[in-house]
């Protein structure tokens, strides 16, 4: 939760037109999750193991926090164009990024290419072999407070 606050606090004095930003603004939603419960429901994510990116044209995750069991493919899928997700601690300036000591690091993207992001309709998958918490952002976004969390169990 800490890291979500650091994020809100950064966002509020950060660049708001960062390059590969095209939402076309405020969607009401407000992206800090509110009371932190994770319950997004409503905009993507139906599954217990999808997750909509940037729904509406959002810089969220809905669900911003999803639980799943050792094994599980989760599968996000892009609403909106010029996202991506990264689970990659060495491409994460903001410090968001965090995952189980013996998880390998993630992404939408090839390589070192962190800013690339995805079109519209793209998904993309990962399948989660490690128990832990996976705090994961959207390299773009992430000093918006664009961050989303897996639990494995």
């Amino acid at each position: 939760m800490r890291r979500r606050t650091l994020l809100g606090t950064i966002a509020g004095s950060s660049l708001a037109g960062l390059a590969g930003c095209s939402s076309d603004g405020d969607d009401g939603s407000g992206g800090d999750g509110g009371d932190g419960s994770g319950d997004d429901s409503g905009d993507g994510g139906a599954e217990g193991n999808e997750v909509a990116v940037a729904p509406g044209g959002s810089l969220t995750f809905s669900p911003e926090t999803i639980s799943v069991s050792t094994g599980t493919t989760v599968t996000w899928t892009f609403e909106s164009p010029t996202h991506n997700v990264s689970c990659n601690p060495d491409h994460d300036s903001a410090g968001a990024v965090s995952l189980p000591e013996d998880a390998e690091p993630f992404a939408s993207y090839e390589g070192d290419d962190r800013f690339a992001t995805n079109e519209e309709g793209e998904t993309f998958e990962h399948t989660f072999e490690v128990e832990g918490t996976y705090d994961y952002v959207c390299v773009p976004h992430v000093t918006s407070g664009m961050v989303g969390t897996v639990e494995v169990e």
